[in-house]
């Protein structure tokens, strides 16, 4: 069984984005038996160490891991930004080590201001060249993550041609099943379900993931309309995957996270058990 673990902002919608976040995940991953947390940049008081140190220690306390911390970007920011985001990057990965996290995850840059898509994808394979020099040398793993909402790389193609573009041994990648081009949750109004090309892009993707981000949409009749876990499932089985899942709730519905986060539990253990 793949561990299971849950993204702390999947909590928002009853923490906001605070801290609170993160000590509601750990506590509703200690009651469900998963593995652990995920945790984002935004949710951190700071980078102090010793409240770092104080919160990690918290957090394993409950007899659970905490996996990554992601990074936020400002996917509406030209690629002229990308400096800036270094700049960030390398504060958290040298902060992480106190928090006792191997893994940053860091997305892409949106494709804005009339850059072209390739424009853009050469400076998000150069951001990453120099974040993971960065990684390299603090012992930290960079998880590259596909995006959508006008971002790079949001294709199973794109995915693919940045990592075998960069050449470093602290690129992996996490696998996000709802943000491919094709997801409807990456539209904002969830049409209708999924279309072909995210399945697609997942299957070629697969062999190369370490991690995925396991989406959860669920609107008010509790059932995941939108996303084929079964086919996701078996496209993830089938290359012998048996990486974290990271469930993120965006909720589509009224559905409370508390509510959700154990029924998204039992819908993995249904399908990767």
């Amino acid at each position: 069984m793949n561990p299971i673990f849950v993204q702390a902002l999947s909590f928002k919608d009853v923490d906001g984005t605070s801290e609170q976040c993160i000590q509601t995940a750990a506590n509703v991953a200690f009651e469900l038996g998963i593995a652990g947390v995920d945790l984002e940049d935004r949710l951190l008081r700071s980078y102090d160490p010793v409240y770092l140190s104080e919160l990690g220690d918290q957090i394993r306390g409950r007899d659970i891991e905490i996996g990554y911390c992601g990074l936020i970007v400002d996917f509406y920011a030209p690629i002229s930004s990308i400096d800036d985001e270094v700049d960030r990057t390398t504060e958290l990965i040298e902060a992480m080590p106190h928090l006792g996290v191997k893994y940053v995850r860091v997305p892409g840059n949106g494709v804005v201001d009339g850059q072209t898509v390739e424009e853009t994808l050469q400076a998000v394979e150069d951001k990453f060249n120099r974040i993971c020099e960065v990684a390299e040398a603090n012992g930290i793993t960079i998880l590259l993550h596909n995006h959508n909402h006008g971002s790079t790389p949001s294709t199973g193609a794109q995915v693919l041609r940045l990592l075998d573009s960069i050449d470093s041994p602290a690129l992996e990648y996490v696998l996000d099943t709802g943000q491919f081009q094709g997801s409807p949750g990456a539209s904002g109004d969830m049409p209708e379900a999924a279309q072909p090309q995210l399945y697609e892009s997942i299957e070629m993707c697969a062999p190369r993931a370490v991690m995925s981000r396991t989406k959860f949409y669920f609107a008010d009749n509790q059932a995941e309309n939108w996303l084929d876990y079964g086919r996701i499932a078996r496209t993830l089985n089938g290359v012998n995957f048996d990486g974290p899942l990271s469930i993120v709730y965006e909720p589509k519905g009224t559905l409370s996270s508390l509510s959700a986060i154990p029924l998204a539990v039992d819908h993995l253990n249904t399908k990767f058990g």
